[in-house]
């Protein structure tokens, strides 16, 4: 605060942050994006900030861009970058919990019904979905594949199921907008929703396939 108030009174063309919030605890972290998001509105002032973290880059930027080894992967407006992410690392990057990421290859196994669903105009693809881009359901339907449930997290509002399916390396999360029933150990049959899905070509840039 003592730092903002201080570069204020030089009434400067450009605000430079360099992650000023990166050593408070959660509480205080939340509270100054509040406070900062309002000097930049009262002061009307250019605002540049670097961050590693998604939550202060999505709530306060007008704009952001996303560098990856000092090279930009994507610019734009925050709904625009996570709606359409340009490439798999921009998808992994925004979102919490992050984007799924499925390999579809052709090759069979447990996802190969994803692959009709999906249609992607090249089947050496990698498959993205946020958690909250899942249908669950109790007995299998058109397009769905078995999934074991290996933890149920409840945050109140929302439940975290953690998957298992067969042949994949890592586990899926998949976000429930209330309380969830499920139980580890429990079985269901999960399906991602295709108009909210993404996919992936072999060096991870998005493919247009809708």
């Amino acid at each position: 605060r003592v730092a903002i108030g201080r570069a204020i009174t030089r009434e400067p063309d450009v605000f430079l942050f360099d992650e000023p919030l990166s050593n408070l605890d959660a509480g205080l972290r939340a509270q100054m994006r509040v406070e900062i998001a309002r000097l930049h509105r009262q002061l009307d002032t250019t605002m540049i900030y670097v961050t590693h973290d998604q939550v202060e880059a999505m709530t306060l930027a007008e704009r952001i861009v996303v560098l990856n080894g000092g090279r930009i992967e994507q610019q734009g407006a925050p709904l625009e970058l996570y709606e359409r992410p340009a490439n798999r690392f921009v998808a992994g990057f925004l979102g919490q919990p992050r984007m799924n990421f499925v390999p579809l290859d052709g090759t069979g196994g447990q996802v190969a019904s994803w692959l009709e669903l999906l249609a992607p105009p090249k089947r050496s693809a990698t498959l993205g979905v946020r958690p909250d881009g899942f249908e669950i359901y109790a007995a299998p339907v058109a397009g769905t594949v078995p999934a074991e449930v290996v933890l149920v997290e409840q945050l109140g509002n929302v439940s975290l199921v953690h998957l298992r399916i067969d042949g994949l390396p890592d586990l899926l999360t998949v976000e429930l907008r209330d309380k969830s029933d499920l139980r580890p150990g429990d079985s269901v049959q999960l399906r991602p929703q295709p108009r909210r899905s993404h996919v992936f070509d072999s060096s991870g840039a998005r493919i247009d396939w809708s």
